[in-house]
């Protein structure tokens, strides 16, 4: 620094210097409000408004990590609300002009944890917003944690009937209901690797695991229901003069869990899935949107579970609306086919859903509902005969008119927007299914009430 700049801060207190320092930022003039927080710190390395100016200033000079390194030492130094968010403010803004986006998003969730008021608040989720649109990573993450009546997808009786028939046979205890708790991590990231005004492609990583705690008697044992899947992606999306045009080609790995009832133990199972989809949005007005798709989907299965290759395909819509009062409808449709040398993997389906989501809380919440029905048609089931012909102990035959499933669904998401911790809102989702079968093992109920927690942004 010249001598001509250090004299005048030389001849001040400290307190005087600051005031100096902080006017000549706010006149535009950073480079003299960084010599003097420079002298400053010199003396006293841990003058917190120093390095508020430092974090300000070096940004516009073209310095933008040294003025995040500066505010990450003011909000150590930070002994109050308003500091803190201050100081978090100015390290976020740093962060991204240096365009280090995902350290400008983990300071603006600190910033929104000690936000001063209401418009601060909604300041700073804006400008998190531009941050998560502007950062070529996105990445996301949420936790859910629910008690069930039925972790496993199990029957509600341990006979077996066929078209409300009785055959005599039993259902193992593993094939029945169990209660416990579900949890399930969901997080991905997302890199965009090309973007100009029409186009944009991604590639994109993602993983869920799903863990389970039983709490009745029974000899399956947690481990036993246990998952995981890892899927990669790569997604192209052209912007069209109505609307966006969407092609994503994934590969999964989903790894379960087969257990062995009469020695408790479980062996590592997996298969892999290869998806192309394409999908079609279009504006059909300022209030009514719809989006179209379509997938063709391979799923291969280890070669120890003995189950042949699978084709899935699926075409679907989806129509939104927006009332008056700025509440949303939506309507889904679905339609899909599955094709496989085994006969019991063969089957068609067709499924529709309803939702209304409230644009304003109702009271201290947010809402949001839903409900479905689901038809599937297995054409070629084999159902074990122990009086079939041909056989000493029985066989497989085919059921007659096949096997016919209907699941019926309803769900409740609650939100808590007065209550917020780091950008993570928490939330409570309630579910609620029936499946009618003819086939009695897959018969079944399932109620949930879990507690949820999302990012705002």
């Amino acid at each position: 620094m010249t001598g001509a700049a250090a004299q005048p801060v030389l001849d001040m207190s400290v307190g005087q210097a600051r005031s100096v320092a902080a006017q000549a930022l706010f006149s535009g003039e950073p480079t003299l409000a960084l010599q003097i927080a420079e002298v400053i710190l010199a003396e006293l390395p841990d003058d917190r408004q120093s390095l508020l100016i430092v974090a300000a200033a070096a940004p516009q000079l073209g310095d933008p990590d040294r003025g995040r390194k500066a505010g990450a030492r003011a909000w150590a130094l930070s002994t109050t609300d308003s500091q803190r968010y201050e100081a978090a403010r100015l390290t976020a803004s740093a962060a991204a002009t240096a365009q280090r986006y995902t350290i400008a998003s983990f300071w603006l969730r600190r910033a929104l944890n000690v936000a001063p008021n209401d418009q601060e608040r909604q300041r700073t989720l804006n400008d998190a917003s531009a941050v998560t649109r502007t950062n070529p990573w996105s990445s996301r993450l949420s936790f859910s944690l629910a008690p069930s009546t039925n972790v496993n997808g199990g029957a509600e009786d341990d006979e077996l009937s066929i078209e409300g028939d009785p055959t005599g046979g039993r259902i193992s205890a593993d094939g029945l209901a169990i209660a416990g708790w579900r949890s399930t991590l969901n997080a991905s990231t997302q890199y965009r690797f090309f973007e100009n005004p029409e186009n944009r492609a991604s590639v994109g990583l993602a993983y869920q695991g799903v863990r389970v705690r039983i709490t009745e008697d029974t000899d399956v044992t947690d481990e036993a229901l246990r998952t995981d899947v890892v899927q990669l992606s790569l997604r192209y999306d052209r912007a069209l003069e109505n609307g966006t045009l969407g092609v994503t080609l994934s590969e999964a790995l989903f790894q379960y869990r087969d257990f062995d009832l009469g020695t408790l133990e479980s062996d590592v199972e997996d298969y892999r899935t290869t998806r192309l989809g394409v999908d079609r949005r279009l504006t059909l007005s300022d209030r009514a949107a719809v989006a179209l798709s379509a997938s063709r989907e391979r799923v291969l299965y280890s070669d120890t579970s003995n189950i042949p290759t699978l084709d899935r395909s699926r075409i679907g819509a989806a129509f939104t609306y927006v009332l008056d009062s700025r509440d949303r409808i939506g309507v889904n449709l679905s339609f899909g086919l599955a094709d496989s040398d085994s006969p019991n993997s063969v089957q068609r389906d067709q499924s529709v859903s309803f939702s209304y989501t409230w644009a304003e809380p109702i009271g201290p919440v947010t809402l949001s509902a839903g409900v479905g029905a689901t038809w599937r048609n297995y054409p070629d089931y084999l159902v074990f005969d122990p009086t079939a012909p041909g056989t000493i102990f029985g066989g497989l035959v085919p059921l007659e008119g096949g096997r016919d499933d209907q699941t019926f669904s309803a769900n409740l998401n609650i939100g808590f927007p007065q209550v917020e911790y780091f950008g993570f809102r928490p939330g409570v989702r309630i579910d609620a299914e029936r499946t009618n079968s003819n086939v009695s093992r897959f018969e079944t109920t399932r109620v949930s009430a879990g507690f949820t927690l999302t990012s705002v942004f």
